[in-house]
């Protein structure tokens, strides 16, 4: 088999498995956070350079305001608590996706991880977040002068210095 380079993971059916097990869907988003760990570690492991979380697309604005929030509390206070071991695995976060548009405390948060982890090289994370396929293409179109093809398209991804996933897995449990 030849190496990995870049797996992705679609982190869908957390709040499900979480409710599954009567303890609610909060309780499945924070055993998401551990999954998430886990991969990146065994990710360094491995030595496979890239690594793509999908955590919250542009659909799920459709959720509980309560949900929500706590999602975006959650990867606060993940990266409040563990930045400091992020940056000494030599973890690269990127993060893909409108954060403009998200609340400001979160937004602020992730540009803070963003700029004191850019000099890692270990591993490049990506987090997927406020991310919508059908948003980045439209996004890509709107950039390119002249006409479109595959090859314009693909220049002006969210992931364009990044190669195309090897695998992509969708995470239900």
């Amino acid at each position: 088999m030849n190496k990995l380079n870049h797996v992705a993971f679609i982190m869908d059916g957390n709040g499900r498995w979480g409710q599954k097990r009567n303890k609610g869907r909060n309780f499945g988003h924070f055993n998401g956070v551990e999954t998430v760990k886990k991969i990146v570690e065994k990710s360094l492991k491995l030595k496979i350079p890239i690594v793509t979380f999908y955590v919250f697309s542009t659909e799920n604005w459709k959720r509980p305001k309560s949900e929500i929030n706590f999602l975006f509390k959650l990867i606060i206070n993940y990266f409040r608590k563990e930045l400091g071991r992020v940056i000494l695995n030599g973890i690269k976060i990127n993060i893909i996706g409108k954060i403009n548009r998200l609340p400001s405390k979160i937004e602020l948060s992730l540009k803070d991880v963003v700029k004191k982890t850019r000099k890692n090289k270990k591993i490049i994370v990506n987090l997927a977040i406020n991310y919508g396929s059908r948003n980045e293409i439209v996004n890509a179109c709107k950039k390119i002068k002249g006409k479109i093809s595959t090859r314009s398209l693909s220049k002006n991804l969210y992931t364009k210095s990044l190669p195309n996933p090897d695998i992509l897995k969708d995470r239900r449990p």
